[in-house]
């Protein structure tokens, strides 16, 4: 068994599914998710599997906009640097991802966020990529921004 945060998890929910592209459904907008670099799972407390197609979706599930929200036990956000469109390395939301947010960066849904290993590695994507002024932040510090208001633009 595994602990996280005080709930006993069997050891297959302590690893990430790997991401079904074209197959899984994002449960906050709906869209199929077909471009893993972007992807972000989740674990809900009864062990579901929700895989987003978009950080910005799993953020703003679980601050309460659209669909209520699910209780999570774990987090996974895709390694912008280190994933392909179908194979996603994951990084642990909390404990291992730097998220690096940009108005130009292209995301599945608009949003701007995507995950990196590192503070270094994504302000040298955000440099290579022409993103001046980039804001990296913590899952903890995206996360506070998503109660004051949504990362998912309106449409």
């Amino acid at each position: 068994m595994t602990l996280l945060a005080g709930v006993a998890l069997p050891a297959a929910w302590a690893e990430p599914r790997d991401l079904r592209s074209g197959v899984d459904v994002c449960p906050f907008c709906n869209m199929p998710v077909i471009d893993g670099r972007f992807a972000a799972q989740a674990v809900t407390e009864g062990g579901r599997v929700l895989t987003y197609d978009a950080i910005e979706c799993l953020l703003d599930h679980e601050a309460g906009y659209g669909p209520p929200p699910p209780v999570l036990v774990e987090r996974w956000l895709a390694d912008r640097a280190a994933s392909g469109r179908e194979d996603v390395a994951w990084l642990a939301a909390e404990e291992e991802a730097t998220l690096l947010h940009h108005p130009r960066l292209r995301t599945p849904m608009g949003g701007g966020l995507a995950a990196f290993a590192s503070v270094e590695e994504a302000l040298a994507f955000a440099e290579a990529n022409r993103l001046t002024d980039p804001l990296t932040l913590s899952w903890v510090e995206a996360r506070a921004l998503a109660d004051e208001r949504a990362w998912v633009p309106p449409w």
